[in-house]
């Protein structure tokens, strides 16, 4: 590619990026795909609808570069995937909850990719794809509350005046009376809260249609450790005196056929782990309560430990994709 008349070629950082964003596009264009054959409720429609034709351009483009630099396009995921003439698996109220999850999830790995990059044609096109992520979250966020569906984090006192932490006692103890929960904790508890709902309700829906026998015991597992995670956060808030939101269990409906291949589910999956691993890395960052920063890094571990049992199914199955490698001078130097 050629930038102010000097021929640049794609960095590793670069090429990481372009290879995850278009498997990851690709699955979304797989679940946006299924989520259209059955929707009934208008703005659901229409959201969907939207957020598809966005991805399938996305996914042009992707190709667009790959062909440009001479990069073996990713195998990703296409028709084989998605079963079209399956029945409803979710809720049309779901749908608009997954929208605003993925919204999400994909602005923050596309402002990952975007920093990650140095080339300008390639930060335009991340910066370009998260800001259309960014108007999905808002018209779904918005469709929520519209429908009464959706809890808002709670209100607590306006700030007044500025204070200073005075002493050690604001960073609580491991067991214990602590000091008042703060804005900031309170945010991570329930981003942490949406995230593990969506990806419960998710491993309900593939436990029940998985063809695997080994790949439905994972998502059982999936769902168990989410089903844990909740009731943490539920506890925790009901503690604080704070509301809940509700769960998502009952959108899944009793349909045992499947919307999608074992491969697909299989890597849904592992990304759901990933961006809630993620989640609580940020919730670490922002919590100062020892508590809250011990309970946390417990729920992270139990996730990365998940995360981890995914890997060794999916290279067993040959449905994990090889992300670019560095080159290995060890063995080119034999």
């Amino acid at each position: 590619m050629s930038q102010d008349g000097r021929i640049v070629s794609l960095t590793s950082g670069e090429i990481g990026v372009l290879w995850s964003g278009y498997l990851g596009e690709t699955l979304i264009n797989c679940v946006m795909d299924s989520f259209l054959q059955n929707v009934k409720d208008r703005d659901a429609h229409r959201l969907l609808d939207f957020n598809a034709s966005l991805v399938k351009k996305r996914i042009k483009h992707y190709r667009q570069v790959f062909d440009q630099e001479g990069m073996k396009t990713p195998e990703g995921f296409g028709e084989q995937d998605v079963f079209l003439d399956a029945p409803r698996m979710f809720s049309d109220k779901f749908y608009i909850f997954y929208l605003k999850e993925m919204s999400r999830s994909s602005i923050l790995n596309y402002s990952n990719a975007m920093f990650a990059s140095h080339r300008r044609d390639i930060r335009m096109f991340f910066l370009k794809s998260l800001q259309e992520y960014a108007d999905i979250f808002n018209a779904a966020i918005e469709a929520l509350l519209e429908k009464g569906i959706v809890i808002r984090t709670p209100a607590i006192p306006i700030p007044t005046d500025v204070k200073m932490v005075e002493d050690r006692s604001f960073l609580g103890h491991i067991k214990g009376s602590q000091r008042a929960i703060s804005a900031l904790e309170i945010k991570e508890l329930y981003i942490n809260l949406d995230t593990n709902m969506l990806g419960k309700s998710l491993m309900i829906a593939f436990s029940q249609s998985a063809d695997s026998d080994e790949l439905r015991k994972y998502m059982v597992k999936g769902r168990k450790t989410a089903h844990k995670h909740i009731h943490y956060f539920i506890n925790q808030l009901m503690e604080e005196d704070l509301p809940a939101p509700q769960l998502w269990d009952p959108e899944v409906t009793e349909s045992d056929v499947p919307l999608f291949s074992d491969k697909l589910m299989f890597y849904h999956a592992g990304l759901a782990a990933s961006n809630g691993m993620a989640n609580y890395g940020t919730a670490l960052a922002q919590t100062a309560r020892k508590d809250l920063s011990l309970a946390t890094a417990r729920l992270l571990f139990e996730s990365a430990r998940f995360s981890a049992e995914g890997f060794h199914i999916g290279i067993k199955k040959g449905w994990m994709e090889q992300p670019p490698l560095a080159p290995d001078r060890p063995r080119l130097s034999e």
